[in-house]
């Protein structure tokens, strides 16, 4: 779920969509929605060939829980709460076949399905005028042997789930329209278009997903394994957490008919506001505490950028705080901005708030399987590790742009890319060892 500087021009999201009938004919990909556009496999139409309105559930919200406490400060600098221990790196890489193809880019979006099939979005980079030109190349499928390719022309994918290597979907743009949902199945590709408000907010930035659930703003979908349902979330939403379908709560799948427990924040492109949380039959606005910032401070910005669902009684929330420091600048005469990352804790009735040590913040989080959760940073390349109360710290080689959880497994992939060498990186894909 995203780093806050990359998501904002990247619009990265994580979509999940519950898993359908098992071999619907295609090309009517998208039960109950009609006819679709379909094309031949490795390209696509980027026009929605018709329309997708998802039944309106009105009514069955509960009152706001206010936030306990209320608010959360800074400790000193150096009186840290999380004191990560630096561990040896527990992933190994994976092969691309970039390099033999001779190709330069990355992996972006990320989702792995139940089988272990692993879907990403691909970028390709090339030099153009002693600069780097960056490209949307379509999505790219790893069922652990070898990998495909799928173009997608005329379409900006922002988010992406996948629920086997024979099911892929996408939320996005077509044409630079929003609205947009797409799915792949065996091969063949079909797009439709969310109809009203929702095709106006769904695709673009701040759209996210997890299993059958997917937000955007005040919206929600559920997939409730025959049709689309749409509920009014009762605070904005930019990441969600939990849904059904693995283990520790959390991940691609589906089956719960009840839709799982799920949670949402406002995720990385918006201030901070109140988390909403869905009980298996009716959505609460769940207040969280206001983080503090340092007596010199100005321009404050306060993300909560993803969420982890471990329990019913055990909810991860990460981010942090950025600021201006005034009157000091940085070598290039900018102002100089520092940052704090921060994890809070949700026991089932209060929160606690874990900082980190300053220099950056929190941007993802994925279940490791265990009862516990990796958090990425926003480096970019540090990892963090939370289990059994114990905090420790991993570097990769390279930059991570997303995490994904095989659902009921405790593998967890890393998409990214190397470092550059000369501008130019290699698309990278790790694995929890």
């Amino acid at each position: 779920m995203s780093r806050v500087a990359r998501a904002c021009t990247a619009s990265l999201a994580v979509l999940a969509v519950a898993a359908c009938t098992a071999t619907p004919p295609a090309p009517t990909l998208v039960p109950g929605t009609g006819a679709a556009t379909t094309s031949r496999p490795g390209t696509a139409s980027p026009t929605p060939g018709t329309s997708l309105s998802p039944v309106p559930v009105i009514g069955g919200g509960l009152p706001a829980l206010p936030a306990k406490p209320a608010g959360c400060a800074q400790p000193p600098a150096g009186t840290d709460d999380i004191r990560a221990v630096q561990a040896e790196p527990g992933w190994r890489a994976l092969p691309t076949d970039e390099s033999a193809a001779g190709e330069y880019g990355s992996l972006h979006d990320l989702a792995v399905g139940r089988d272990g099939a692993v879907w990403a979005t691909h970028l390709t980079q090339r030099l153009a005028a002693e600069s780097v030109e960056t490209t949307f190349a379509g999505l790219r499928r790893w069922d652990g042997t070898r990998w495909t390719s799928y173009s997608l022309p005329g379409v900006q994918v922002t988010a992406l789930s996948a629920t086997s290597a024979t099911n892929a979907w996408v939320f996005g743009l077509a044409d630079g329209r929003s609205g947009l949902v797409g799915a792949f199945q065996h091969d063949t590709w079909a797009a439709l278009r969310l109809t009203g408000r929702l095709g106006d907010t769904f695709g673009a930035g701040g759209t996210a997903a997890r299993g059958a659930w997917a937000v955007s703003g005040r919206s929600a979908l559920w997939w409730n394994g025959s049709t689309w349902q749409h509920y009014d979330l009762p605070a904005p939403a930019g990441a969600v957490g939990g849904g059904s379908g693995s283990g520790g709560g959390s991940g691609n799948g589906g089956g719960d008919k009840r839709g799982g427990d799920v949670w949402t924040v406002s995720g990385p492109l918006i201030d901070q506001g109140p988390a909403a949380h869905w009980n298996g039959a009716a959505w609460q606005q769940v207040g969280v505490p206001a983080l503090g910032l340092p007596p010199r401070s100005e321009s404050p910005r306060v993300r909560l950028s993803d969420v982890v669902v471990l329990g019913p009684a055990d909810v991860w929330v990460v981010g942090g705080v950025s600021w201006l420091v005034p009157d000091e600048f940085t070598k290039n005469n900018e102002p100089l901005e520092r940052s704090r990352p921060v994890a809070l804790h949700w026991d089932g009735g209060t929160w606690q708030c874990r900082w980190g040590a300053p220099g950056s913040t929190f941007t993802q989080a994925e279940p490791d399987g265990r009862d516990g959760m990796w958090v990425l940073d926003s480096t970019g390349s540090r990892i963090l590790h939370f289990a059994g109360g114990r905090w420790t710290s991993q570097t990769l080689d390279g930059t991570i742009d997303a995490l994904a959880q095989r659902p009921g497994t405790t593998q967890v992939y890393a998409a990214g890319s190397s470092h550059p060498e000369k501008g130019l990186a290699r698309a990278m894909l790790w694995r929890t060892r």
